[in-house]
């Protein structure tokens, strides 16, 4: 396949794996989880299996394995979705066509799933208006829905603020418990042991994340952003398999010739946001010699192991990045561009994203100021190809870097 001959996200992918780096078995297998995850989520819970939609927020994650449960992260489903699809939220459901397209893409894929798959719903209202009404239709349509109350931890809280907060939020946790077990008992020692299979996978990826630095263009900017979906998504479905491809690329990086020339021409740049269908823009950047070694979703810290996990639990979502206010992401990003070096960043969200928009500028104006160029882009959620308009800013944006 040649780049000509593209016309989806598959194709993107499947070029990619076979014409980008055909040279790594690791990066092919992370592909391979990527393009099975929703199928096999999906055959496992026709087989029997404990499965859940969730978030790819990251606490659900080892809560729900420590419940003997698989947590599949919706939004990943919603990417198999297209016009039609996203068409089924606007006329069936009645949102406004100027709505968030991953919202409506994902409310049109369990509209077609309803009675056929999965049929739990793991989410909270920290999300965004539209995807809260998203979870009270999906109710209405017959879909076992539980939601977790927003959790918000505004700038500078500490004190007893924060320990009532910390309180409040492992009342949820049991809550969550209750809604996927039927008690309110947590066996605190399959948690442990989640929290720390988490730890360890956080820290591969750190691992493999810090290599591509000295490294930047053996694994291109795709598969960067699938490594961290990956994470975050559950492992897609599969730990076991998942850990196991981080050490063979850890293992490949670690023994790859580095090309000299390649550390003289790269133009590190730092990925702010979500990653669309629009993979055009990931092959544009790398032809522009850009390569994305910073990210929002960086997993900047782990849960702690010394004490009790329900509360490690909680403490390490009021004291991750969406905690609630977006200054505490704005500190993560400071920290990844001057970790890679940044001469830009790519702010990316999704048309109809008023939640992330007002942020995306915030930003960028502090960026600006701090001397570091900035590009802030909307694109959309469903497939179909990226818009000539974006990929020409995409161009000229690292062209200008360069």
């Amino acid at each position: 396949m040649q780049i000509e001959d593209i016309k989806s996200p598959v194709d993107y992918l499947i070029y990619s794996k076979n014409e980008i780096h055909g040279y790594s078995r690791a990066i092919g297998k992370l592909f391979d989880l990527s393009t099975s995850y929703i199928s096999d989520a999906e055959k496992a819970y026709k087989e029997g299996k404990k499965v859940i939609w969730s978030r790819t927020n990251g606490w659900e994650v080892p809560l729900a394995y420590s419940c003997g449960i698989i947590p599949v992260a919706f939004s990943e489903m919603g990417r198999l979705s297209d016009f039609e699809t996203m068409r089924i939220g606007e006329e069936y459901y009645q949102f406004p066509p100027e709505t968030c397209s991953m919202v409506k893409c994902t409310v049109g894929q369990w509209h077609k799933r309803k009675s056929k798959s999965i049929n739990r719903i793991l989410g909270a209202g920290v999300a965004c208006e539209p995807f809260n009404l998203a979870l009270e239709l999906m109710k209405q349509a017959g879909y076992d829905v539980h939601t977790v109350d927003v959790i918000y931890r505004a700038p500078g809280m500490k004190g007893d603020e924060l320990e009532n907060l910390v309180e409040f939020f492992i009342r949820q946790i049991y809550d969550t418990v209750e809604w996927l077990t039927g008690s309110r008992k947590i066996d605190e020692d399959k948690l442990k042991q989640e929290i720390q299979r988490k730890n360890q996978l956080i820290s591969k990826v750190r691992k493999i994340l810090e290599l591509r630095i000295g490294n930047p263009f053996y694994m291109r900017s795709l598969p960067a952003i699938f490594l961290l979906t990956g994470l975050n998504a559950g492992y897609f479905g599969k730990p076991e398999e998942y850990e196991k491809v981080l050490d063979l690329l850890i293992e490949e990086l670690e023994n790859a010739p580095v090309n000299e020339e390649d550390l003289k021409r790269v133009i590190p740049l730092v990925w702010v946001g979500n990653a669309g269908q629009e993979f055009g823009v990931f092959e544009v950047i790398d032809q522009a010699d850009g390569a994305l070694l910073g990210f929002r979703g960086y997993p900047f810290n782990i849960c702690r192991e010394d004490i009790p996990p329900v509360e490690a639990l909680a403490r390490h979502v009021l004291g991750n990045q969406d905690a609630g206010a977006s200054v505490y992401v704005q500190q993560v990003l400071e920290k990844e561009a001057q970790k890679v070096n940044a001469r830009g960043l790519i702010l990316y969200g999704y048309l109809g994203c008023s939640y992330s928009t007002i942020a995306r500028e915030m930003w960028g104006d502090h960026f600006r100021k701090q001397g570091i160029p900035s590009i802030n882009l909307e694109g959309t959620f469903q497939i179909g190809p990226p818009s000539g308009q974006i990929l020409t800013r995409i161009k000229a944006f690292t062209e200008m870097l360069a």
